[in-house]
């Protein structure tokens, strides 16, 4: 008996939660896990992550009624809502990679364009209409403290680099947010294998050698999101991945410096950047270390 009543109070709050969540306009699935770091406040993580300190105290129960934070704590962010905007077609885009683009599934954008439902081409200059959508926050650690000192910093690449002149794919960006080895996401341990450069989504992206394009598709089973493979000369192969659109074509050449894809936010991703990752035979190496 004492069971029975455990567990409808227990349903009763669930129910005071999902309720919650709904006249705040918070969908009960759509979050994020956040990691508190030093020298974070409630109104800095909810600034970068783009939705309301209110909202991320209707879904963390030891936030009601406080904005005190503490380092180390694993909050939960809502997704936030993005408006409807249109966008401008440019030279190697399709409706697919403008889809992955914003985060809409194929079908979605064709609502919201019917002129191009059955197959009709979508040409250069064109202006697509995006629709509202929602898409998980990405709340950087604050630009100061240990967490800044925590993320490596690369310096610009060599012309001249130890294998054959290696080329740093994201020209003016050299932040590094994740680097080669060992590291924890989503609270899995797991061996990363390249590292994430951050730069804004649409950054062009350029070959770090000439080569051979080896693959060129979404790959999302395995969380590379929109990927460009290239194989170089000597044995030498480079990723590039969570792009918003890919410009080369599987089979395709490319001379190293040529624009291959641009920066994304697809795939298994916190936040726009590129994950560029060197393979020698398929063999992973750090790539900054051939810089």
């Amino acid at each position: 008996m004492l069971r029975g009543v455990n567990e409808r109070q227990s349903f009763q709050r669930f129910l005071r939660g999902v309720a919650l969540l709904l006249c705040l306009g918070v969908s009960a699935q759509a979050v994020t896990s956040y990691r508190v770091q030093p020298g974070d406040t409630l109104s800095g993580i909810a600034a970068r992550a783009g939705v309301s300190a209110a909202k991320i105290r209707a879904v963390n129960a030891r936030l009601r009624g406080t904005d005190q934070v503490q380092a180390g704590w694993v909050l939960t962010l809502p997704d936030r809502t993005l408006p409807a905007r249109t966008h401008t077609v440019k030279s190697g885009e399709n409706l697919s990679v403008i889809a992955a683009r914003y985060g809409l599934s194929l079908s979605a954008l064709l609502r919201a364009n019917p002129t191009y439902q059955g197959g009709k081409a979508v040409w250069v200059g064109a202006r697509l209409t995006i629709p509202a959508r929602s898409a998980a926050p990405s709340p950087a650690p604050a630009a100061s403290g240990t967490a800044a000192r925590s993320a490596a910093t690369v310096r610009a690449a060599s012309s001249s680099g130890r294998s054959g002149g290696w080329l740093w794919p994201v020209a003016g960006y050299h932040g590094v947010s994740s680097g080669y080895g060992p590291r924890v996401l989503d609270s899995v341990r797991e061996d990363h294998l390249g590292v994430d450069i951050v730069a804004p989504v649409g950054t062009p992206v350029r070959a770090a050698r000439s080569g051979r394009v080896l693959e060129s598709r979404p790959d999302f089973d395995r969380g590379w999101g929109w990927t460009v493979v290239l194989e170089h000369p000597d044995g030498w192969i480079t990723r590039y991945a969570h792009l918003s659109a890919n410009l080369v074509q599987k089979g395709e050449l490319v001379v190293r410096g040529q624009p291959v894809g641009r920066v994304g936010n697809t795939g298994r991703s916190t936040g726009p950047h590129l994950h560029f990752g060197t393979y020698l035979r398929w063999n992973p190496r750090d790539p900054l270390s051939l810089y």
